[in-house]
């Protein structure tokens, strides 16, 4: 579902952000932009281009406060997904995998390591697959 913000077109002041539904939303004398990644909806604002355009831009302190919420989540999963593969480290198991093997998961395990510092876009981060 696409994302919008509708605006004051006096003022530029975004009145609300929502999901695209109906064609219903469309009402009230306001202006309606959809926000296309990677902008995100919820960190976003206006302003005049030298055209006198009106232009939707990413607005940095919003943006910094929500990637950083966000990365929270990610961190804690990382560390979820690095748990579920502790067992892969483990002697018993080790010795029954292939070099091919054993590299996949060492691959595996600091990619997650090293996700939180490499994700670009926190609100769709792409998980790395485990090896099977």
């Amino acid at each position: 579902m696409p994302f919008f913000v509708c605006y004051d077109p006096n003022t530029l002041e975004i009145k609300r952000n929502y999901e695209y539904t109906n064609i219903l939303d469309r009402g009230e004398g306001l202006v309606h932009v959809e926000v296309v990644p990677p902008l995100h909806y919820e960190c976003v604002k206006l302003q005049k281009d030298e055209l006198g355009n009106v232009v939707l831009i990413r607005d940095d302190d919003k943006w910094n406060d929500k990637f950083n919420h966000e990365i929270k989540f990610i961190r804690a999963k990382r560390n979820e997904l690095l748990s579920k593969s502790d067992i892969s480290q483990l002697d018993d198991i080790k010795t029954s995998m292939t070099e091919e093997k054993k590299q996949e998961w060492v691959n595996y395990r600091k990619t997650l390591r090293d996700f939180p510092s490499s994700v670009t876009d926190p609100f769709n981060p792409v998980w790395p697959t485990p090896p099977e």
